[in-house]
């Protein structure tokens, strides 16, 4: 009797030290948590926008389509990347390859499409039965795009780069923000200097952001008087970032998951197009 006694005694002692000792390690754990997510960038936040709305790889629904960049609002991110093209008769469209066909039972390129010929492509692929792409301007007029952040990678794909089919692009992106009173709460990026400077002096509040390898960004960035610079999370180092916030620079980066989430986030950028939005959703909301 005095050692079933014993047993139970010892059992219920280990018992709560284990509770103890889990109830430490939850504590530590969550303080080094908070510690590493102190976030130190221009405006003390990180802002989380889905790549293309869901992701690279996410097969729930296509990239860049209405449905992709609904779900990840739905979520809780704070917004969404997303790719906008332009067709010959000057609608602005949501799709991020250059051909239809390697996405959707569409062909061609957009630019050179009007709207009433592509309107209706659905995305092909087993798991994106009845998703078909939509203009920009659908899209605004469906989400209350004032109440999140959006990053529009502009693709001017046009073989005719002329000072005049540039301005028809950049006067329709134009058009989309006055419509939708959203030039505080978007962000444009591109890959062209003189896209953004052109674009700059039709608006000179616009959010942009050059999208190039790092010191090259940075120096198009300070020169032109940009907002920001778009780079690839893992060419960025911390310094860099410095750099573009002691110049009033804000630093926005794609290509990242749960693989490099945290490394990510430790370098205090300004927002992060993830291709994983329920990872960094759980580690920043």
């Amino acid at each position: 009797m005095g050692r079933r006694f014993d047993r139970i005694y010892i059992l219920g002692y280990m018992k709560k030290v284990i509770f103890i000792l889990l109830a430490i390690s939850c504590l530590t754990f969550s303080c080094s948590k908070e510690e590493e997510y102190t976030i130190v960038n221009i405006n003390n936040k990180i802002y989380v926008l889905g790549h293309g709305g869901m992701g690279v790889g996410k097969a729930q629904y296509p990239l860049d389509s209405y449905e992709a960049i609904q779900m990840a609002i739905s979520m809780g991110a704070d917004g969404s990347e997303f790719d906008v093209q332009i067709t010959k008769d000057s609608v602005l469209v949501c799709f991020h390859d250059k051909y239809l066909e390697e996405a959707t039972y569409g062909s061609g390129e957009i630019c050179n499409k009007n709207w009433a010929e592509i309107k209706d492509a659905e995305y092909k692929g087993t798991p994106y039965t009845n998703y078909k792409i939509c203009s920009i301007d659908w899209l605004l007029a469906n989400i209350d795009a004032n109440m999140y952040k959006f990053t529009f990678d502009i693709k001017f794909n046009s073989s005719d780069q002329s000072a005049v089919n540039r301005d028809v692009f950049q006067r329709a992106l134009l058009r989309v923000i006055e419509k939708y009173q959203i030039e505080k709460s978007i962000s444009l990026e591109s890959p062209s200097a003189d896209f953004l400077e052109t674009l700059k002096a039709k608006n000179n509040n616009l959010n942009l952001f050059i999208y190039s390898e790092v010191d090259e960004a940075l120096t198009i960035a300070k020169e032109l008087g940009l907002k920001g610079i778009t780079v690839k999370a893992e060419d960025i180092s911390v310094d860099q970032v410095t750099d573009a916030h002691n110049n009033g620079l804000m630093v926005a980066v794609f290509s990242t998951t749960r693989r490099n989430h945290d490394e990510v986030i430790s370098k205090n950028v300004d927002i992060i197009q993830t291709d994983d939005l329920e990872d960094l959703i759980a580690r920043l909301k």
